[in-house]
Order: C-alpha cells, then sequence, then structure tokens
C-alpha cells in the first residue's frame, strides 16, 4: 500500500514541514501491528518527492481489529490501496491533513501548488470513466494503469494545482468510493472529521449523491436504508437458515462446518440436529466470534458449537473429511478471480461429502427495485444460469442440485439460491 506526493515549486522546503516529517530520517510507527513509513525520495530547495507506504501484518488484519468481517481475510487487503490502509496512515498526515503546521508555515497550508499524487493498487469495480468522473470535476488531470491480471486493480496518478490539505482530504474522501471493500467501523469523531473533509468542494460536485452512497454511509441515506430494508428483511435470512437446517438434517451427518458463521443464527439451528456430533462454527472476525459466545450461552444443544477462528485462505486440517461444509451468503464477498483457489482447498483438501453454497440471485434484485447489486461490499452476484455453469466448473467431482429460497417469483426466480454438492462416492441428494 503505498501513496507518493511530488511537486516542483520554489516552496518545496516549506510542504515538508507541512506534511511534518524531517526529510534526513525514516519515519516509522507501528498502527495496529502494521508498520507505517513515510520517507523522502529527493528534498531539496525545489523539489519534494515522498511516500508513505504500510507494510501490513496479515494476521492483524483478520484478528486485531475486531470491525473486520469476511471479506477482509478472504481478499487481498494486505496489498490494495483502500479505506483500511488510509485509517492507518491517518495519524501520520495529521498535521497535513488539517493544516495546522507551525506557525511560521501557516501561511503555505493554504497556499496552492502543483502536485503530483500516485497511489495503487486500488480494487474498484467503477469503471475508468466513472474513475475520471469523481477526479477531474475537482480539477485534476488523471492518468489509469490497469494490472495486467486483473480487471479490477488500477493504479492512479493525479496532477493538480491546488493545497496540499484540500487535495489530502480529497484523497481520503474519494478512495473509500473506489473501494470495493466493506469499511472499517466509523465512530461519531470519525464521522465528524470526514464531513469536515468535504467542506467546500463537496457540496458542488457532480457526483455528490454517488460519493454520499458510497464513501460517506453513516450518513444513512434514503437509499441505502431502503435497500437494507428490502434484502435483510429477517424473514428472508429466517427461510435461508431454515431452509439450510432442514437440508443439513436430510444428510444425517456427524461432522459439519458452518464457514463465515457471523453471529452464529445459522449455527443455533445446526446444533439442534441430533446427529450432529461435532458442529464448527467458524469465523474470521474476533467480534463476531464474540457475538457467538454470547448467543450460545446457557443455550441447550443437541450438539455445542465449537466456535473458532478460521479462514477460507488458511488452510486448516480440522476441516478436513467433513459431511458437510456450509457457504452461507459468502461467496459473493470474494473476488471471482480468487474463488478456483478457494474451491479447490475446500474440494480437492478438505473433500466434505457434502457442500452447500447459497448466494444472492442477480436476477431477483429487478424485483427489490435494484439498479447496483444488493450490498456494497458484494463483488459480484450472479443469475442463475450464471451460479449453475460456475457450480458445474469448480466441483467436477460432485453431483449438484439447485433450489431457491424465498418468495418465487415467476419470471426471476427467489431471491436466494442454493446449490447442494454431493461428492460422487457419498449417498446422492
Amino acid at each position: 500500500m503505498q501513496l507518493s506526493i511530488y511537486t516542483k515549486n520554489p516552496h518545496a522546503r516549506a510542504i515538508s514541514h507541512l506534511l511534518a516529517k524531517n526529510p534526513s530520517t525514516v519515519y516509522e510507527r507501528k498502527v495496529k501491528g502494521h508498520s507505517v513509513r513515510f520517507a523522502y525520495h529527493k528534498m531539496t530547495d525545489d523539489e519534494l518527492y515522498a511516500s508513505i507506504f504500510v507494510t501490513p501484518d496479515s494476521l492483524a488484519l483478520v484478528k486485531d481489529n475486531e470491525a473486520y468481517d469476511i471479506t477482509h481475510y478472504i481478499n487481498d487487503r494486505e496489498f490494495a490501496v483502500s479505506t483500511i490502509f488510509l485509517s492507518l496512515i491517518r495519524s501520520a498526515l495529521g498535521t497535513a491533513l488539517n493544516g495546522k503546521p507551525k506557525e511560521e508555515y501557516i501561511q503555505y497550508a493554504a497556499m496552492d501548488f502543483p502536485f503530483t499524487f500516485e497511489f495503487g493498487p486500488i480494487s474498484s469495480s467503477l469503471s475508468d470513466e466513472e474513475i475520471r468522473g469523481l477526479w477531474e470535476p475537482l480539477g485534476y488531470d488523471v492518468t489509469i494503469d490497469t494490472m495486467v491480471d486483473t480487471r479490477r486493480a488500477r493504479f492512479l496518478t493525479l496532477f493538480n494545482t491546488i493545497s496540499l490539505k484540500k487535495a489530502l482530504q480529497q484523497i481520503f474522501i474519494i478512495i473509500p468510493v473506489m473501494d470495493d471493500y466493506k469499511h472499517y467501523y466509523i465512530d461519531e469523531a470519525e464521522r465528524e472529521r470526514l464531513e469536515n473533509y468535504g467542506v467546500g468542494w463537496l457540496e458542488t460536485h457532480p457526483m455528490r449523491e454517488f460519493i454520499y452512497k458510497k464513501a460517506l454511509r453513516f450518513k444513512q441515506l434514503l437509499l441505502n436504508e431502503e435497500n437494507e430494508q428490502k434484502v435483510d428483511k429477517p424473514s428472508l435470512n429466517t427461510r435461508r437458515y431454515e431452509t439450510i437446517a432442514r437440508t443439513v438434517t436430510a444428510l444425517k451427518p456427524k461432522t459439519v462446518i458452518d464457514m463465515g458463521a457471523g453471529e452464529g443464527k445459522l449455527s443455533m439451528l445446526l446444533a439442534q440436529i441430533d446427529t450432529i456430533t461435532k458442529l464448527y462454527s467458524v469465523d474470521p472476525s474476533n467480534h463476531a466470534l464474540a457475538k457467538m459466545e454470547k448467543r450460545f450461552a446457557d443455550q441447550q444443544f443437541a450438539t455445542t458449537p465449537i466456535i473458532k477462528w478460521g479462514s477460507l485462505y488458511y488452510e486448516d486440517q480440522e476441516f478436513a473429511g467433513a459431511d458437510v461444509f456450509v457457504l452461507c451468503e459468502v461467496i459473493e464477498h470474494i473476488d471471482e478471480e480468487r474463488l478456483p483457489q478457494i474451491m479447490q482447498l475446500i474440494t480437492q483438501n478438505y473433500m466434505p461429502q457434502h457442500l452447500i453454497i447459497t448466494t444472492p440471485n442477480a436476477e431477483y434484485n429487478t424485483v427489490y427495485e435494484l439498479k447496483l447489486m444488493r450490498h456494497d461490499d458484494h463483488r459480484f452476484e450472479w443469475d442463475r444460469k450464471q451460479f449453475e455453469a460456475w457450480c458445474k466448473a469448480v466441483a467436477p467431482n460432485y453431483d449438484l442440485h439447485f433450489e431457491g429460497i424465498g418468495t418465487i417469483h415467476e419470471q426471476y426466480g427467489a431471491p436466494t439460491q442454493m446449490c447442494i454438492m454431493t461428492r460422487r462416492d457419498s449417498h446422492a441428494i
């Protein structure tokens, strides 16, 4: 993760004071387990080139921050410029962001200078045209370089004559708009700070509403609230969990893995199945694991769930040979190009007798009157043909059975689609 700043003008040394970093030393700090460094590549009277970059601790990304969820442990957070990256570097750039250097340099905080900013890679589902639409109205010349191996990851170079304070504040608001991943938790102080970053430019930006909906979600604009009500109705969640539980019951398993168990709502039902002797409730979020512990406390179960930290990117031999492996609303949070690796781990290493996968049916979004995907943190949503084709491709040694969950629409099917995969040396469904 890296953000570079370059300028060539007679006040370059004054700008180093706006950054509040000594050109003769490398700034290095540990933030939440990650290494944050700021270094100057070049510093003369009329030229400044500096970079701030993060060397992440992958385990800290998933274990130390209770707000990170399934999206963060199975994707490329340790490599990409993202809201997580911004949260880690904010303190290092605090003086520049707030425009409050030492008194003798305050005049420079409001002055415009010719700056070039480079950052990336950033994983974004936005088109190049949409990305330009975010930056060009603010006066930036935009160069976009796309990584060869992925359609989403881009490097951006921005040029503008602007104050350092305003440029950094714009970067801190617009990167979350581009970032595909779910945002970290934002408290009240953070909300006010980010709102202040938009003063003087955000209200006149032609994509203002889009920016609020994507980045400043704490605003709780009407569209987001309506979407949440439409797609997160307890009745659909309940029907999904009950359908999975009935399916698992019919399979008469002894060992079950509930991967991405969240707060444990599905595991609560699975724990009532009397044939199960071992039930793993697995999640990468410590916050979710803590909620599971509270949910399961003092409950009477046929089998008490084993609460366990786990990741689809780290093999755990305890999961090998399970009778049933469940991925309930998990795959849509993963980049499509990463799914084959995960499915190989499950079908070839763990080799469960049965694998149950549920995911949204993209066709049904028309019923919800949604033009985009159901949630901001979904990497994709498939229609029924796409889901069926993918299942056949990634599980050649399994027989497949497809069902819909939820209210059936004559044209668009059900809101949730489910595939039950049965290994060919198992008893077929």
